[in-house]
């Protein structure tokens, strides 16, 4: 299996972790005088693709000190259980609430089942290894990790998730952010930029929190946000506005359509309709047929997490 990885600037890997389909979901490995971490892991399956790049690029899994995970969404962390077993000096850094989730992962594992199926969870996600404790570490707020004298600034960020944080890299000046700056596919790339759109995924999805978050981020004047989902891309204040103004529309579908008998899939068409418009005001000439396809992956999720929203904050 050759794994496929994008060579970045500063020392840095966007490995394609080849979930569910090329381009979709990434993990980063962040190489330095030596040394090296990675940040997310993408899925169980994911695992061979990041321990074949180590390989790819001569890099020894002893070498690997860090595993730090954004957060516990299994396309982010559902292979850090099994990547640890191939690490013998690699520590996995979490955040505070999703750190016994790791430890014992059978609600995760049943609440994936639960949404999506047995047969989704083998298929598309593998399995679930529990992380032994002397092996996790609690990434708190300002927390810095040092990576062969580059440091790595942690920041809690919460909105997409409760258990979500960031990675500061003063050496790029960007950003490792999960979720939170949103979903950017290169494929809807046009002279205006990049599109990015918010993933709204069960269950802690917080508006409120999420707009306060990204005003903290680009607080730091990043160059660079590197996404789950795709890639890196530049971020600026006009990204963060971007990001804003469509979590602010994907509330004002939910709540329009709040009391709806079909509620979940009257959701996930307008958000669909929402996302093909967006699109042609930001001049992607892609084929329909082509964009609801790449919107696909994530209706279903965004529109459960909004419902899930909805029902957290009836009266």
């Amino acid at each position: 299996m050759n794994p496929i990885y994008h060579q970045l600037e500063f020392g840095i890997t966007c490995i394609d972790t080849e979930h569910i389909r090329k381009d979709f979901v990434a993990a980063y490995l962040i190489e330095h005088n030596g040394r090296a971490a990675f940040i997310d892991t993408g899925c169980h399956l994911s695992v061979p693709a990041l321990l074949n790049t180590l390989k790819e690029k001569n890099i020894a899994t002893e070498a690997v000190d860090h595993i730090i995970l954004t957060h516990i969404h299994l396309d982010h962390a559902g292979g850090a259980g099994e990547l640890i077993k191939h690490l013998p000096n690699a520590n996995v850094y979490v955040h505070e609430r999703g750190a016994q989730h790791l430890i014992d992962p059978s609600k995760l594992r049943a609440g994936v089942i639960g949404v999506y199926g047995e047969l989704f969870f083998k298929q598309f996600l593998g399995d679930l290894i529990p992380i032994p404790e002397d092996r996790l570490i609690i990434a708190k707020d300002n927390d810095l990790i040092n990576l062969g004298g580059r440091i790595l600034k942690i920041i809690d960020t919460p909105g997409h998730a409760r258990h979500h944080l960031c990675v500061w890299d003063e050496q790029s000046q960007g950003i490792f952010s999960g979720d939170t700056l949103g979903v950017s596919y290169r494929d809807f790339d046009t002279e205006q930029g990049e599109l990015i759109f918010p993933p709204t995924t069960p269950v802690q999805f917080d508006p409120e929190a999420w707009i306060e978050t990204i005003k903290k981020l680009i607080s730091l004047k990043p160059k660079t946000a590197y996404l789950t989902h795709f890639n890196q891309i530049v971020f600026t204040g006009k990204s963060a506005d971007m990001l804003i103004q469509h979590i602010d529309g994907f509330v004002a579908i939910a709540k329009k359509l709040a009391h709806q008998s079909n509620r979940h899939a009257v959701i996930k068409e307008a958000l669909l309709d929402y996302l093909l418009e967006i699109a042609t005001k930001h001049g992607v000439t892609l084929d329909k047929t082509k964009q609801i396809k790449l919107f696909k992956g994530d209706l279903e999720i965004c529109a459960q997490g909004l419902g899930v929203w909805l029902d957290r904050n009836s009266p």
